[in-house]
């Protein structure tokens, strides 16, 4: 034990963790400060705002990197705030869907920009273009490698240019 501090991997892999960890905490005061809302319910309606307001709760739950419980957790809090409800279609009543209302769109746009400047703030300012790069194709890879794609991740790896 203790040899994993020297190990480089090791710790791009547990400075990856205090990174997400640290920055998470920062990006979420920042949210309930500038629009009143929790960093995991911003992410929340801001996956229902890209897909036209509307996710089946399955999809949801792996868009959000959640549990299909932490999933209906979630939604059922933003539910009761009145920023989401959820609805079954009359033709398939096992399919449960997810569905932004008024409030939650505009609780979405509010938050979209002060999540924006935060994370400029908190990330971009201190990653050059060639190690956001790399980031992404070593995230890709680390992802797909383990059978849990993500396709933001594999789309943004995808158009980048072929390496020599």
């Amino acid at each position: 034990m203790g040899e994993e501090a020297s190990d480089l991997r090791f710790a791009a892999f547990y400075g990856l963790l205090v990174v997400k960890w640290r920055l998470a905490e920062r990006l979420d005061a920042e949210l309930e400060a500038g629009a009143r809302v929790s960093l995991n319910r911003f992410e929340l309606l801001l996956h229902l705002h890209w897909k036209n307001g509307r996710r089946r709760m399955s999809d949801l739950a792996d868009a959000l990197l959640l549990s299909r419980g932490g999933a209906t957790r979630l939604v059922a809090r933003a539910e009761e705030a009145g920023l989401v409800r959820r609805e079954s279609p009359p033709d398939d009543r096992r399919a449960t869907y997810a569905v932004l209302t008024e409030a939650g769109r505009e609780a979405a746009e509010r938050g979209y920009p002060v999540y924006l400047e935060a994370v400029q703030q908190r990330f971009q300012d201190f990653v050059f273009d060639e190690e956001a790069e790399v980031l992404v194709r070593v995230w890709n890879r680390v992802l797909d490698g383990n059978g849990m794609a993500c396709a933001p991740i594999a789309e943004a790896a995808a158009a980048l240019p072929e390496r020599a």
